[in-house]
């Protein structure tokens, strides 16, 4: 009975599910790939996620939170590290769950098409090939509260979690962020499509995204494009 009951806070994540980690703050802020492989008193055992290449460094009692697919929507939980197991034939990360497990929406955030040039510069990039870094014209896609999806000629590789410097194109001289790219894929054309998440942004910029989020929408609605 006490294993079942401790088991009750980590059903809402079922054995085999994508997941997804996510660190909020220091060095590996971000969100990761994984898979949940395993339930057991009260924790949730994770494929180790995995950053350029080797495991993720993470250390015990780090707050992080897991993100489980779910056949209606994703279900999400704060946790703690608990340990790694590197035994296992696939390397496991324990996390014991700390606050209640909600659902949320698959899309977090309204997004909007954007078709606007703006400048990004590549970090990784920099760091990998020292003066091989430039800023690069970019032209949006679409947008949300929580990211930008944008498309960029350029002839190097590009990997999942590579962050770019943007000077997003809203205000009089441009919003500063942090992206951190989620996904990218080469184009028929060459180019490569970029979806990216806001991992650093002023605070006061938000208003000059939502304004134009909620124009987008309104001439949306009226059908007919915005400007």
């Amino acid at each position: 009975m006490g294993s079942q009951g401790s088991n009750a806070g980590v059903a809402e994540f079922p054995v085999g599910a994508k997941a997804e980690f996510k660190v909020h703050d220091g060095l590996f802020k971000g969100t990761y790939a994984s898979r949940v492989e395993d339930l057991r008193d009260g924790m949730v055992a994770l494929a180790h996620p995995m950053f350029k290449g080797g495991l993720l460094p993470v250390y015990r009692d780090m707050e992080c939170e897991v993100i489980s697919e779910d056949s209606r929507s994703p279900m999400r939980g704060s946790c703690v590290v608990v340990r790694s197991d590197l035994s296992s034939p696939v390397p496991l990360l324990w996390v014991r769950i700390s606050g209640p497990v909600e659902r949320v929406q698959r899309r977090r955030y309204l997004r909007v098409s954007c078709v606007k040039e703006f400048r990004v510069f590549p970090l990784e990039v920099e760091h990998r090939s020292p003066l091989s870094g430039r800023w690069l014209r970019a032209v949006g896609v679409d947008l949300s509260l929580g990211g930008i999806r944008f498309r960029l000629a350029f002839p190097y590789r590009l990997s999942r979690e590579d962050s770019f410097l943007g000077m997003l194109p809203f205000g009089e001289a441009g919003v500063p962020a942090v992206l951190r790219l989620t996904r990218v894929e080469r184009t028929a054309d060459g180019l490569l499509d970029c979806g990216s998440s806001f991992e650093s942004i002023p605070g006061w910029s938000e208003k000059y995204i939502i304004e134009f989020i909620r124009t987008k929408e309104l001439n949306s609605r009226q059908g007919r494009d915005a400007p």
